[in-house]
């Protein structure tokens, strides 16, 4: 069983509890300098229409990509330097070293400049959805650029394990999953999760994002294995509502 999580916009690179746990490379560097080489050639404004961002934003994310490879830049892992609202869920700074290991081997954080990373890959900050019509030489996107990579490395991964991506990715990275190029029968279990407000079931998107970060915690935590083990989730009061799920989508109400 694998795990897909998004990354996260916001990052943090002061370093704290945690960062003493010995970091990795990531997987796909020599394509992820591809990926550079696209956007180094954007000017600011370049990277403010195609991005979606403000200038002030835009210029801080042009100087990322210009100094990616000075030796001043700051590295961390990518499961701290995240610091958006389900990295908070994940909490990984508090990981022992075999939730570490378990980690490594079952959480998988899809990105549009590395591919997909490991949880403790080390990363430099950059900014960069996979939406974004960023296109390196010979691809239409960044879905093209990356989807061989990185369903080949999933299938690698489900191989001999059972065969179930866990999806609490947003749709943006979640579309990288590509069914035809992963091991015949795998399951994709798209989680949900809802709401009880005034009566009514809703998804609420800033409490959907921590929920994600929080399943990924509750199944490295708890070192599962077995897709029908996750539907014992009960971090911050959720609890598996069969009522509103599907085989390959499973609903989590509070």
């Amino acid at each position: 069983m694998q795990i897909i999580l998004s990354p996260a916009k916001r990052m943090n690179f002061d370093l704290q509890e945690g960062d003493s746990i010995e970091t990795t490379v990531p997987l796909f560097q020599a394509k992820s300098i591809e990926v550079l080489d696209a956007c180094r050639t954007l000017s600011e404004a370049d990277v403010a229409e195609k991005m979606k961002v403000h200038r002030n934003i835009a210029r801080q994310v042009y100087g990322y990509f210009q100094s990616f490879n000075s030796r001043t830049v700051p590295q961390r892992a990518a499961a701290l330097a995240y610091d958006g609202i389900a990295y908070k869920g994940l909490n990984a700074h508090d990981f022992n070293d075999d939730e570490v290991a378990f980690a490594q081997r079952h959480l998988n954080i899809i990105s549009g400049l590395y591919g997909v990373l490991r949880p403790f890959d080390r990363i430099k900050p950059y900014r960069l959805e996979f939406s974004r019509k960023i296109q390196p030489d010979g691809y239409k996107d960044l879905y093209d650029f990356w989807k061989e990579d990185v369903n080949r490395y999933l299938s690698k991964k489900l191989a001999g394990e059972e065969r179930v991506v866990i999806n609490v990715a947003s749709k943006e990275y979640s579309g990288m999953l590509y069914r035809k190029l992963l091991p015949e029968n795998t399951r994709i279990v798209e989680v949900v999760f809802l709401q009880q407000e005034n009566g009514e079931l809703r998804q609420v998107v800033v409490h959907s994002k921590k929920a994600r970060g929080l399943m990924a915690r509750f199944i490295i935590k708890n070192r599962l294995k077995l897709v029908e083990e996750v539907k014992a989730f009960d971090y911050e009061n959720y609890f598996f509502y069969p009522q509103l799920s599907t085989e390959d989508k499973w609903v989590f109400i509070r």
